[in-house]
């Protein structure tokens, strides 16, 4: 298993299908991106005895876009996934 592939900011990363793209800025409410079929999103939240960050996983070869929102859906920056 390979280790997930952290980010903060607004950055560009190239990835392999099966990597996870962790984001570890505080406070975020939401991920979406512009293309499902590269990225599946997840959502932070807490199951009662851990909490889980917000990321993806890279589904597919392609390019897509992370988009990362804070508080009141403010996006805090944009994460450029590339997957040759």
């Amino acid at each position: 298993m390979l280790p997930p592939i952290m980010v903060d900011s607004k950055a560009t990363v190239h990835a392999k299908i099966g990597d996870n793209v962790v984001v570890t800025t505080k406070d975020v409410s939401k991920v979406t991106t512009n293309n499902a079929a590269v990225l599946t999103v997840s959502q932070p939240h807490t199951d009662g005895s851990a909490t889980f960050n917000a990321g993806a996983k890279v589904a597919a070869n392609g390019q897509a876009q992370l988009f990362v929102y804070g508080s009141n859906q403010k996006l805090l920056y944009v994460v450029t996934v590339v997957c040759p």
